[in-house]
């Protein structure tokens, strides 16, 4: 006997037929009711769920093929079995696509009815399993997909803090740019997108995929990551000599200022002079203006400013002259160094610094390299490693042309030049107003160093007012 008896619809006009089979089958362990008509069967059905209902064929009001249609609509779950005595092969297929699992053909043998009935519940039963197997599949698979979003929403915020702690390193190297990195990107994405509205021209069939956005955000933002390799004196040098140098070449000029007056006062003994205290205020004067002269040339030569033509030419003097050291040697004003670094046309750095900064895009790339990206995102290093590149050959560090370099490299180019231009945070140039950086820019698109296509767009879509308007 189930432990859970198995609920039974009997449908049949005749009561006698209808009490046997009830009869029978509650004997046999399962729950029975029984219904007299179709429509008294179909509010049974609405109440509750009957695995198997045995329903005659013939019967007044809805015959039994037409109660099968309509428990299908009701309950597709329930499994009908026709019983009629008016059996022919037609009436079988008949029933059997209107949706009859078995046909049985009265007078019948309970053993029959028995034999359908195992049947019928055996095939139910296996559906039933079916279903939870699947149901549980899916809830498996549902609770997997969420557990996989969660993991990608939790590798996501994981890059993404790692993104942000690296360009928090890049920073702390060099605090005065801090925020060009997520200005860049900022610039950089804004241009992408405006480029992608633009009909006609140049790019108007250039299209970049969200996927492709996500990418060139995340190059734009670690473009400057090879600056951890250069060396902080040199990344944040604001001017061509370090202040202690910059004191010891400045005593150095105010010593030999002294020495020249005590020369002078000394010539003067020897030549057998009287004392003269307007000549000696003299001599005095004298030695204090040219230390002040050569003290002024050495401060406006340190600055990172162009260095102007009569300055260059008057350091050349710098190089014969020397001072008394402690030791009683004479020794050179200038170190050679320093006044190669003080003849610098331009900027602050020596050829050589500038090699030195430039090779953070190659630590850039070479970091980036390293890093397993999916598929979405293997574009990054190359994006970053052509963004100091120029279209006509003369960017760095491969010297690539226009057709070498990526579209999106040529996109941060612009945005990486404007924000060095425009940013307030640079300790070796003042801040360009944005209109003289925008005419800066278009010089370079003049000249061949950038894409003046691309510029038109970053101008005529204002894009630099994503990071300049306040």
């Amino acid at each position: 006997m189930n432990a859970t008896p198995t609920p039974i619809l009997v449908v049949d006009d005749e009561a006698d037929l209808r009490s046997l089979l009830v009869e029978a089958f509650q004997d046999s362990g399962h729950e029975a009711v029984s219904a007299a008509s179709g429509a008294q069967a179909l509010e049974l059905v609405k109440a509750r769920h009957f695995p198997v209902v045995f329903t005659d064929l013939n019967m007044p009001g809805m015959s039994g093929l037409e109660l099968i249609k309509e428990l299908h609509a009701v309950d597709p779950r329930s499994f009908p079995i026709l019983m009629t005595g008016f059996a022919t092969t037609e009436a079988a297929i008949e029933a059997l696509k209107r949706g009859a699992y078995d046909f049985i053909t009265k007078p019948f043998k309970f053993a029959e009815i028995e034999a359908s009935l195992g049947r019928a519940l055996s095939h139910y039963q296996a559906l039933r399993e079916n279903e939870a197997y699947q149901q549980d599949l899916e809830a498996r698979v549902e609770a997997r997909t969420k557990e996989t979003v969660k993991l990608k929403d939790d590798i996501e915020r994981l890059f993404e803090g790692f993104v942000d702690a690296s360009v928090a390193a890049i920073e702390a190297r060099d605090p005065t740019t801090s925020g060009h990195s997520h200005r860049v990107a900022l610039l950089t994405v804004g241009l992408a997108e405006a480029v992608n509205t633009t009909e006609g021209g140049a790019w108007g069939t250039f299209r970049l995929s969200e996927r492709q956005m996500r990418e060139l955000r995340y190059a734009s933002l670690l473009h400057d990551f090879g600056k951890v390799g250069v060396r902080e004196q040199v990344l944040v040098k604001a001017k061509k000599l370090d202040e202690p140098r910059v004191e010891v070449l400045l005593q150095r000029l105010h010593q030999r200022g002294l020495e020249l007056e005590v020369e002078a006062l000394l010539q003067a003994w020897r030549e057998g002079r009287p004392f003269d205290s307007t000549i000696l205020e003299g001599m005095k004067a004298d030695s204090r203006a040219e230390a002040l002269r050569l003290i002024a040339l050495v401060q406006q030569s340190n600055e990172p400013s162009v260095l102007p033509k009569e300055a260059a030419e008057e350091l050349v003097h710098l190089d014969g002259m020397d001072f008394q050291h402690w030791s009683g040697h004479r020794k050179p004003l200038v170190d050679p160094h320093d006044l190669a670094a003080l003849r610098i046309p331009k900027g602050s750095l020596t050829d050589e610094e500038r090699r030195e900064v430039e090779s953070h895009v190659t630590h850039t790339f070479r970091f980036l390299e390293k890093i397993p990206w999916t598929d979405e995102l293997g574009g990054v290093p190359a994006i970053a490693y052509a963004h100091h590149e120029r279209l006509n050959g003369r960017g760095y560090p491969r010297k690539l042309t226009s057709d070498a370099i990526p579209a999106q490299s040529k996109m941060m180019a612009i945005s990486d030049v404007f924000d060095a231009l425009a940013a307030s945070d640079r300790p070796y140039k003042v801040a360009v107003p944005v209109g003289k950086a925008l005419d800066i820019l278009n010089e370079e698109a003049k000249a061949g160093l950038m894409d003046p296509d691309l510029f038109r767009i970053f101008v005529e879509a204002k894009v630099y007012e994503r990071t300049t308007q306040k």
